[in-house]
This record gives C-alpha cells, structure tokens and sequence, in this order.
C-alpha cells in the first residue's frame, strides 16, 4: 500500500513540477529586469539608458501581461493545460535568446514585450493542478507555483554574482527549450479531457496516475467519472431549471453561460480578492524594494536585500505548502492581519524617528519588510490566483481565469505605476498606512466573503455558488 502510495505522490510531484518550471523562468525575470538595469549603468556597458526607458524596460512586462493573458485563456480552454504551457514557452524562449544577443535599447524593449505575452501563464499551472490533483492534496500541490516563482527569483539573484546579464538571459533560454520537450511526458488533466468527449484518454490518465491510494474518499462514497461529469453538468444548468425543456428549443448559447450565477458570482469574489491583494503593496516591494528602502531611509545594499526578500518570498512559499492542510479563509486572515502588523511597525518607526538623520535601530525596518513580505506568501500573494483556478465551470474556466488574472495584473501595473507619484503627492507614512489598510480589507474580506476551498472537490466548490434549494437536490455530502 505504501509503495502505491508513492508511486502516486510521485507522478502527481512530477507532472506538477514539470508545469510549474515555467514559473521558475518567471520568478527568475522578476529579479533579472534589477540585475539588468543595473549592470547597463555600469561605465563598461555597451548600452545606455535613460532613466525613461529605464523604467519601461522594467515595466513593459506587466503592461503587455493581460493580451497574453487573454491570448493564454481562450487557448488553454481550447487545446488543454499542458500543450497550451508548451506553447507559451515558443514566446518564452524567444525573449531570452534576444536579450541574450541584444545590443540596444529597441533589442532589449523588443525581447521584454514579448516576455510579457507568456508572463501570466500561471493560470494553466493552477487549472492544470487543481484538476488533476485530488482534493485533499490540491492544496499542496498548488503551493508548487508560488514555491518555484520564489526559487527564481532567488536563484537568478545567486547567479547574478556570478555571471552578465547576457550569460543569465543564455542560460534562460537553454532552460525554456529543455522544459518545452519534457512537458511531452506530462498528460492532460482527466477531467478537461472528459469535458472534451476525450473519455477513452481520460480513463487512460486516471489509469496511469491511479489516484485512488492517496484520495482520502471511501470507496462507497466515492462518485465514479462518469457521476461526476453527470452532476458537473447538472450544476452548469441548474439557472436554467425554471425554463422548462423542450426537443425543439435550441442548445444554450456559448455567451449565455457567462452569465450564470456560478460565473457573475465567482467573477465578482474573486475581483474583489485582487483589489484587496493589489492594495495591500506586495508588489510594489518586490518591484521598488530599493526605492522603498531609500525612502525610508536604511542602509543596506541593493543585492543584500534583493537576495534577503527573495529568500523570504521563498521561505513564505515553504510556510504555505508546510500549513496545506488549514483552511484557506484562516490562512488569509493570519496573512493580511501579520502584514498589517509588520507595515504599522514601518509607519510607527518613521513617524517616530521622522527628522532624526541617523535613526537607531534601522534594522526594525528591514525585519519587518521581510516578515511583511514572508506572511504575504503565506496566502495573500498566492491565494488569488489559485482561488480562480477552483471556482469557475468547466465550460468557461479557461477564458474567465484570462480575463479575471487579466484585471488582476492591469492593477498591479496601475499600482506599480502610480507608487511613486503617490509618494511624492501624500508621502511615505501615509502610503504605506493605506497599504496596511487594505491589508486589514484582505481579513473582512476573508471572514465575511471568501468561500472555503480546502478539501472539496471542485464539483462542489461550484455549488457554493447555487442557491440552498437547488443545492440540496444534488445531495452532495
């Protein structure tokens, strides 16, 4: 029984590994566009910039994001999870092989614009894992992409002290290539399979992965593949209960299932999710974390705490995997309300010490950057994203994760974007008490709205969504 048990846990660890390398190659650009710019104002450098174009080789990523995102969406609905993340890596492994041979400022905007276009690929990582991991391990399983993003960005920040930019973007590419030609050996998910009438592949995967020594379902209880898509679309009809049936009346409309209450309703909570996380900063240090440090005044290096938040991102990711089995509302409560916490400590400390030109105790600050940016990865910074991979229908999954994500990084690019007007408009202290602010919205939004994911099927985390009566006729336990 064991040794089933393992054989399980290790195809699920290395089909989920395989997806998630790509966010590996993301965490590392995260850090890459600091080491760049930094490296190019060094007097030896080739290529000069301005701090203009400076900023928009920064940035342009995250702007040009949501048309790939869209482009991502419909793509992963249409050709599955796994060949829509090989694809992605064609524009992956083309950005880096042109900044690896860039020689200008238009080579290196041009490689940075198309990076931008695979950038939100983790919506296929959290649809892929979320839909082929059972329910008592999809937790743990998706901590994968936030754990591989912060390994990234460490890694990249590791190898930054080593070698150029120019051998970094080289070794990026080589990279990408590599993991394109293993995803061959992953499968689809079963279950977007069976929604494609692909039933014979399906039993194929279930068969090969043979999930049934780590699900933690008895056997009677358990619903077989063909129960659960039968009640899956049950589910996906159930508004259309009142209109009564008829041979003649035609087959509902693609667009008409947009606007069903299992697709407005979770559109809705999962909008407002990334408002909160969008507000709360955690971007914005990861992004400005230098500017950041300079305004409030602390001595460190730009590499030291680059390298210090990355391996705090990075252990933060180890925290969440570690707590997969506490209910996600709980987590996201302890997260917003331990980051509140740590940026009242950054607001107090400049308020007190507001004047003083050599301020004791620097290092409060950058301790409590670090817890900040540690209890973000503990749900805040990751839960958005995977809440959208767990409570849209089959139908529409693809295309409402594009567009949602797509709204969630046009507000990171807003927020990024206006951060430094907001500083010189309103000033640090009172920034960052608005950040802390929306950290506490992250808590109500959690105690009050959040539905609670952990340990349901993803057949019922949409019923969440129906009303009480029409539940009930399912008769889900």
């Amino acid at each position: 029984m064991k040794h089933r048990q393992l054989k399980c846990h290790l195809k699920l660890l290395f089909c989920s590994t395989m997806i998630c390398f790509t966010q590996f190659l993301i965490g590392c650009s995260y850090s890459f566009s600091s080491t760049l710019v930094a490296e190019l104002r060094e007097p030896s450098s080739t290529i000069h910039l301005t701090i203009e174009e400076e900023s928009w080789i920064t940035s342009i990523t995250i702007l040009i994001c949501p048309i790939g995102l869209l482009i991502i969406g419909i793509l992963t609905d249409k050709f599955g999870r796994r060949k829509t993340v090989q694809i992605v890596y064609i524009p992956m492994a083309l950005s880096w092989l042109i900044i690896t041979f860039a020689n200008s400022y238009t080579t290196l905007l041009i490689g940075k614009i198309i990076l931008g276009i695979p950038f939100g690929v983790s919506t296929c990582m959290f649809l892929y894992i979320s839909e082929i991991s059972p329910a008592n391990l999809r937790p743990l399983y998706t901590t994968l992409v936030t754990m591989t993003v912060g390994l990234g960005m460490m890694v990249e920040c590791v190898l930054a002290m080593f070698f150029s930019w120019q051998t970094i973007s080289g070794m990026m590419f080589v990279v990408s290539v590599a993991n394109f030609l293993t995803l061959f050996m992953v499968p689809e998910p079963p279950m977007w399979l069976r929604s494609k009438g692909r039933n014979a592949e399906a039993d194929e995967v279930d068969k090969w992965l043979d999930l049934a020594y780590v699900t933690h379902v008895t056997a009677a209880a358990a619903p077989s593949a063909a129960a659960v898509v039968e009640r899956h679309a049950a589910v996906a009809t159930t508004v259309d209960a009142d209109v009564p049936a008829t041979d003649a009346d035609p087959p509902p409309s693609y667009w008409s299932l947009f606007l069903r209450r299992n697709v407005w309703m979770p559109t809705a909570i999962t909008l407002t999710f990334f408002v909160c996380q969008q507000g709360s900063g955690v971007y914005v240090l990861l992004f400005y974390s230098m500017d950041v440090l300079r305004d409030c005044r602390v001595p460190w290096d730009s590499n030291t705490v680059s390298l210090f938040l990355s391996v705090a991102r990075l252990m933060g990711g180890v925290g969440f995997a570690a707590m997969h089995r506490v209910p996600r509302r709980k987590l996201v409560v302890v997260s917003g309300g331990c980051m509140a916490v740590s940026l009242l400590v950054v607001v107090a400390y400049m308020s007190a010490f507001a004047g003083v030109q050599d301020p004791p105790f620097a290092t409060t600050l950058i301790v409590a950057f670090i817890m900040f940016m540690f209890f973000a990865l503990l749900a805040i910074l990751p839960m958005p994203w995977i809440l959208c991979g767990e409570v849209f229908p089959m139908e529409v999954k693809g295309v409402m994760n594009g567009v949602v994500q797509t709204c969630g990084y046009i507000m990171w690019f807003m927020i990024c974007k206006i951060y430094p007007s907001m500083i010189s408009n309103l000033g640090v202290e009172i920034v960052w008490s608005i950040f802390a602010f929306f950290c506490l919205l992250n808590v109500l939004f959690a105690i009050f709205i959040m539905p609670e994911t952990k340990g349901k099927t993803l057949d019922e985390v949409l019923l969440y969504f129906e009303p009480q009566k029409q539940v009930e006729k399912f008769n889900i336990p």
